[in-house]
């Protein structure tokens, strides 16, 4: 099925406002009661929202939780690492993101079916 429209994100810092494709967010890392978003390009931006907002609203575009502060987009994920002690992360380009046991399933199975 086709992606959902690319949403607009608009970032703003110190007066200026910029704006961010979700298509170009990598994962989301909740902050409080901020969520920091990572792009392709190597930039952060830190907004006013809720991981689990973003989770419902982004999930058909191919986000997923792995983890209570951690949204990740499927298609940046580059490998999925198990460790003998069953713990799990994946690889986002250079940036290694924790999986929790809760959201292990999930993940795997959104990852096999991607």
């Amino acid at each position: 099925e086709p992606e959902p429209e690319d949403e607009v994100i608009p970032v703003e810092l110190g007066g200026v406002t910029r704006f961010v494709r979700r298509s170009q967010i990598r994962y989301v890392e909740a902050e409080g009661d901020y969520v920091r978003l990572y792009t392709d390009d190597g930039a952060q931006h830190l907004i006013r929202a809720t991981l689990n907002v973003l989770e419902e609203r982004w999930s058909a575009a191919g986000f997923v939780r792995t983890h209570r502060s951690l949204l990740v987009r499927l298609d940046r994920v580059d490998e999925i690492i198990r460790s003998p002690d069953g713990h799990t992360t994946l690889r986002v380009g250079a940036d290694e993101l924790a999986v929790s046991r809760r959201h292990y399933r999930e993940v795997r199975d959104r990852l096999a079916s991607r």
